[in-house]
């Protein structure tokens, strides 16, 4: 028989890894939120024609097809550009600043590897309409409430101006990008392939201080009440992406290779749809790669089973069941319904048993005579039969 699986790159989330991640997700929106952004939800596929030369090097590993119409059609890279291509065809519509949220999957055909797939989720920001340092500070200020939430304690944002490169090739700038994979012997090497002077270059941006723009950005964050040692100025941060014109960004965590979030401000890219100037900033996690650093605390309270399992004793009683049901699920208890009304009682223990489902409810002939129901605690296996206020009070306290 013929393997299966998932093609190289792409993954499947089992049900545990889900609730964390939907955990995860709910934190960060509800920080979105407080600071008045708004989601937003925009296709999987764009014309091709749209992503074409907004990604430097990465455009290579944009997925691109033919449709049925004939149509040369892309898989979206990230969710800036869509957002760009949205605020285009809505800007009538759009009050500024426009401040939006989204959650989405994007596709890179990359290399895989760890913490790296081919299809992953991101999670976006941006401020679109207005060119301030207040608007990159509040940006910075997203991400470390974020970060602060998650309970992430170390943790440091590294933040530059990509004005400070102005003088550079662009392909400067871009090996500049790889420092962090290849380091300094790997950047002076790329350099000088390139035909580039390493030592000048390298002297040149080391020495380079933060910009006037960056001293607003960094005086605003105190104003946000962001620690110091939360982020830090870092003259060779580049970004490789090409539609960077100002601040950039990015965010790692000690232990953990490569950044976790990152971005900048991005003025230009806009206007190519638009039709006028239309300045943005913004930044994005990697939802895999900022749920390697999530710690277990963060998860605690989330049930990753059902509370209680409510059998079904004879067909004859499948009414009394289903209402008894309906009660303890409405009543705010995580409850599960076994399914075959034909299976034996010892058959739906073993079911609860091997999903670790604490809980049993039975109702059989003598329990609906009494208007009592039977609860069996599989993890310290005792039962006792209560009425059915005294059961829901103590579901609830579990």
């Amino acid at each position: 028989m013929k393997k299966v699986q998932t093609l190289k790159g792409f993954r499947d989330i089992d049900p545990v890894e889900a609730l964390k991640r939907g955990r995860v997700l709910s934190l960060v929106k509800s920080v979105f939120k407080s600071y008045g952004f708004s989601p937003i939800e925009t296709p999987t596929l764009e014309y091709a024609e749209l992503l074409k030369g907004k990604y430097g090097e990465g455009e290579k590993l944009i997925y691109k097809f033919e449709d049925r119409g004939g149509r040369m059609a892309a898989l979206r890279y990230d969710l800036t550009v869509p957002l760009a291509r949205f605020i285009a065809e809505n800007k009538g519509k759009i009050t500024y600043p426009f401040k939006r949220y989204q959650i989405g999957n994007v596709f890179r055909a990359d290399k895989p590897q760890a913490n790296r797939y081919r299809e992953f989720t991101q999670v976006d920001i941006d401020t679109v309409g207005v060119d301030s340092a207040l608007a990159d500070a509040e940006i910075l200020a997203v991400f470390a409430t974020v970060l602060t939430l998650l309970e992430i304690e170390k943790f440091t944002i590294k933040v530059n101006d990509r004005n400070i490169f102005k003088d550079l090739p662009a392909a400067a700038v871009r090996i500049l990008d790889k420092w962090d994979k290849i380091g300094e012997a790997g950047v002076k090497k790329e350099l000088a392939k390139a035909k580039l002077d390493a030592d000048k270059i390298l002297k040149q941006v080391q020495n380079n201080k933060p910009t006037p723009r960056l001293k607003e950005i960094f005086d605003f964050l105190d104003g946000f009440g962001v620690p110091t040692e939360q982020w830090e100025f870092d003259p060779l941060l580049a970004r490789g992406l090409d539609y960077y014109t100002g601040m950039v960004f990015e965010v790692v965590v000690p232990g953990f290779k490569g950044s976790i979030a990152g971005g900048g401000r991005y003025d230009e890219m806009i206007g190519m749809f638009a039709g006028e100037q239309t300045p943005a900033v913004g930044g994005s996690f990697g939802l895999a790669r900022l749920m390697e650093i999530v710690p277990e605390k963060t998860y605690s309270e989330i049930p990753f089973k059902s509370q209680v399992l409510v059998t079904i004793f004879s067909k004859k009683l499948l009414p009394q069941t289903i209402e008894l049901f309906d009660e303890i699920q409405g009543a705010g208890v995580e409850t599960e319904l076994y399914l075959d009304p034909e299976a034996k009682l010892e058959k739906q223990l073993k079911y609860a048993d091997r999903k670790s489902i604490p809980y049993v409810l039975i109702m059989g002939p003598e329990e609906i005579k009494t208007n009592k129901v039977t609860i069996k605690d599989l993890t310290k296996e005792t039962q006792e039969t209560l009425d059915k206020d005294a059961l829901l009070t103590l579901l609830k306290t579990q």
